[in-house]
C-alpha cells in the first residue's frame, strides 16, 4: 500500500510538471498568451499537483515556491475576469 501511494505521488508530481512545462511552452512560442484562461489554468493546476508532491516529500523549499506560483496564478486569473466585467 504504500509503494503505490508513493507512486501516486511522484505520478500527480509529474503531471503537475508536465503541465507547467506545457503552459510555458505555449506560451514561450506564442500560441497562448500569459493572460489567457488556458495558460493561467494549466499553471495554476501544475503548480497545484506539484506542491502537493513537494508537501509530501517534505521538500519545503519546492512547496513554498510552487504555492507562491500558484497564488500568482490565481490573482491574476482573477484579474483577467476582473478587467472583463
Amino acid at each position: 500500500m504504500i509503494t503505490m501511494r508513493k507512486y501516486l505521488w511522484e505520478g500527480l508530481g509529474w503531471i503537475g510538471a508536465l503541465f507547467s512545462l506545457l503552459a510555458f511552452t505555449l506560451n514561450s512560442l506564442n500560441f497562448i498568451g500569459s493572460q489567457s484562461v488556458h495558460y493561467l489554468g494549466m499553471q495554476i493546476f501544475g503548480c497545484l499537483l506539484m506542491a502537493m508532491y513537494a508537501a509530501s516529500k517534505k521538500a519545503y523549499a519546492s512547496w513554498v515556491v510552487n504555492v507562491i506560483f500558484f497564488v500568482v496564478a490565481i490573482i491574476a486569473l482573477a484579474r483577467v475576469y476582473l478587467l472583463q466585467s
